[in-house]
């Protein structure tokens, strides 16, 4: 028999624990800040997923251009990437 059972004449009869009622219970202004917390979650990483996008198809577009004329703009062509991402005057530290 658990604790929270007691015994009686007729038989067992069961408690409830109001502890584990309580637990299960979110109050409906912690519901919805979790429900917008995840929802800004979501917007965060489409956002994130077309930001990369958006910098892969850049980075593309200027590879199908000539060592010449990337050189002419200021971008080797090894920095592609990092030209898109960061602007081509960026400098590692």
């Amino acid at each position: 028999m658990d604790h929270y059972s007691t015994r009686s004449i007729t038989g067992t009869v069961k408690l409830s624990n109001a502890r584990d009622r309580s637990s299960r219970h979110i109050a409906p202004s912690v519901r919805t800040n979790l429900v917008k917390k995840c929802w800004q979650d979501v917007r965060r990483f489409w956002a994130y997923l077309r930001r990369e996008r958006r910098i892969r198809k850049a980075a593309v577009q200027l590879a199908q251009f000539d060592d010449r004329l990337l050189r002419d703009m200021g971008i080797d062509q090894c920095r592609i990437e990092r030209a898109v991402r960061y602007g081509r005057d960026y400098h590692d530290g």
